[in-house]
């Protein structure tokens, strides 16, 4: 399998931040803290900025597992993430999108359908939506 280095922020509640780091330890990744900050006082969560070695099929694992101890990966790192696994369909053009802290929903039209990337509770899925034959997009 070979690895992919994405750059992901990582947004958990502060209380947490060792365990998501072991959490990353564990999984084998490669991985360079770029940062690592708060936000408002009046909130306990804070962002942690990674830089991350990894197989993609190992990723999608890494952020079920990261959400199902209360992390998840920011909205642009989502999107990267998205384009990432979808590049062999390039050029990807967005058309149309969702984001809220436990879900995600992107579509793509490429040149030969359309394409949507999903991220529900932790669990990434993502594939063709309905096609023609000849691959123009329904």
């Amino acid at each position: 399998m070979s690895k992919t280095n994405l750059e992901l922020t990582i947004i958990c509640n502060q209380k947490m931040s060792k365990a998501v780091i072991n959490i990353i330890k564990e999984s084998g990744a490669q991985f360079e803290i770029k940062e690592e900050r708060g936000f408002a006082p009046s909130t306990p969560d804070i962002a942690i900025q990674i830089i991350l070695g990894i197989a993609l099929p190992l990723l999608t694992d890494l952020i079920k597992h990261l959400w199902k101890k209360g992390a998840y990966v920011d909205f642009e790192s989502r999107h990267r993430l998205a384009r990432r696994m979808l590049r062999d369909l390039e050029p990807l053009y967005w058309t149309k999108g969702e984001d809220r802290p436990e879900y995600s929903y992107y579509e793509f039209k490429t040149a030969k359908c359309k394409h949507y990337w999903e991220l529900d509770s932790g669990k990434i899925t993502h594939g063709p939506l309905r096609c023609s034959r000849s691959g123009r997009s329904i």
